[in-house]
């Protein structure tokens, strides 16, 4: 009992500061906010509205940080209309859960009920020493304008959805790092809780990659899918798409929007494990076009009747050919089970 009626002495001595005509008049109340609580310290106000429908004046008190957790679970008391509450010092009145952003804020309200709405008598604010601000991106964040449907940093911006290039064939994918600290003034990040993740440019397996991050990367949350399966981040200047089970959120994602997915299916390639003579057919008695080099991949663009043969593009003396290869002689790479043409 004592704990509520701190928290009306509180909502008493802010009521009249913001809205004396709705609620109370003011005796000079006051209070401060750090990272621990809130204190009174002093003054009083007078309680003039029947919300309650039995002649008192209901009051809910509660607190947010600056992205807008709950800090201070709501709390309602009521005291008789004609009366004064006042608080002249006291205890602390302690946060139910910490802060992690500044500004604080308190907010007093004047319940709804009785004929009356529901109406805000104070909203105070108040900082904790050493939390960052929200709001205060970093350097080259993407931010989401839900409206356009747009992802915006200064240096320009994509559709909501989209993704950073895919990966070349036979290249060394970028490996995008964000540093923790740097991203402090978030409200959630996601960490990266395997090694050598791979983003993609769409919510799946099938679709193409667009770079591979390492563990225990901090990724910055931009959306996610239908059922949070996969979430679309920015690593550094990658944006891509990162599967859920592989991360560990940190922090308050409720405002991060579900996006459409508008990913690149990867299309068949084989990897080559030794160096081999690219064919005109699917016979080794045909016409050799060039040798082509091991431990590359190449694109599939078709195969013979039972799948024996495969046809490939490879450039051969600087012109891009298709030719055939022994399918036993490379490893198949179709993440999306695209239907590969007969092509004999």
């Amino acid at each position: 009992m004592a704990r509520r009626l701190g928290m009306v002495f509180i909502i008493a001595f802010l009521a009249l500061s913001l809205l004396p005509v709705f609620a109370a008049s003011d005796q000079g109340a006051a209070f401060t906010l750090d990272c621990n609580g809130f204190t009174g310290t002093g003054g009083s106000i007078q309680l003039n509205r029947d919300n309650t429908g039995t002649s008192r004046e209901a009051f809910i008190v509660s607190a947010t940080d600056g992205a807008g957790n709950v800090i201070y679970e709501p709390v309602e008391d009521s005291f008789f209309v004609g009366g004064t509450v006042s608080w002249s010092g006291g205890p602390q009145v302690k946060w139910t859960s910490a802060p992690q952003f500044n500004p604080l804020v308190l907010r007093v309200v004047s319940s709804a009920g009785n004929g009356f709405g529901e109406s805000l008598i104070v909203m105070a604010m108040g900082q904790c020493e050493g939390l960052p601000a929200y709001n205060v991106l970093p350097s080259g964040v993407f931010v989401v304008d839900e409206d356009l449907l747009m992802l915006a940093t200064n240096q320009g911006s994509i559709p909501l959805g989209s993704t950073s290039p895919s990966v070349a064939l036979n290249t060394v994918p970028p490996r995008p790092k964000n540093d923790l600290a740097s991203l402090g003034s978030l409200p959630a990040v996601l960490i990266v809780n395997t090694d050598n993740l791979s983003l993609r440019s769409g919510d799946g397996p099938e679709y193409t990659l667009v770079g591979i991050v390492d563990g225990g990367t901090a990724l910055i949350p931009l959306g996610h899918n239908e059922d949070f399966s996969w979430w679309y981040v920015q690593a550094g200047n990658i944006v891509g798409w990162a599967k859920g089970e592989f991360l560990v959120l940190r922090g308050d994602a409720s405002g991060v929007p579900e996006v459409p997915s508008r990913g690149e299916i990867t299309e068949p390639r084989v990897f080559i494990h030794v160096n081999q003579t690219l064919y005109s057919a699917p016979d080794t008695s045909s016409l050799p076009l060039c040798s082509i080099a091991s431990d590359q991949e190449y694109f599939v663009v078709g195969s013979n009747g039972d799948a024996s043969w495969l046809q490939i593009q490879a450039v051969c003396d600087g012109a891009l050919v298709n030719g055939w290869i022994p399918a036993e002689l490379g490893s198949l790479r179709n993440p999306a089970n695209v239907d590969i043409a007969i092509t004999d």
